[in-house]
């Protein structure tokens, strides 16, 4: 039996900084005045000729986002997923390793 692989994200310190095949994962708490929560999304940008228009989507649970995440990855190509994170302290390791671009 094979242990499940962990999920690795990269952290992005700008989110302007993310290509237009990365899904940006959002994560923030309004500065500890709301519970953790997360938005996903995209940059604008062209997949096989046809133009990709900006997208994010309703706050919702972490853990939600980035299954999310990972299925639009999957299904539609993506390059990684990307995470934002309002700061730092918010990343819980249980949803995967952070690393740095």
């Amino acid at each position: 039996m094979t242990a499940k692989k962990r999920p690795r994200y990269t952290l992005l310190d700008d989110p302007g900084s993310a290509a237009g095949n990365e899904i940006i994962v959002t994560i923030f708490d309004w500065q500890g005045k709301a519970p953790i929560r997360a938005t996903l999304g995209w940059m604008a940008h062209s997949r096989e000729g046809a133009h990709i228009g900006p997208d994010e989507s309703e706050e919702v649970d972490v853990g939600l986002a980035l299954a999310q995440a990972q299925r639009l990855l999957q299904r539609y190509g993506f390059q990684r997923i990307v995470i934002v994170l309002e700061h730092e302290d918010l990343w819980d390791p249980a949803w995967g390793d952070l690393v740095r671009r």
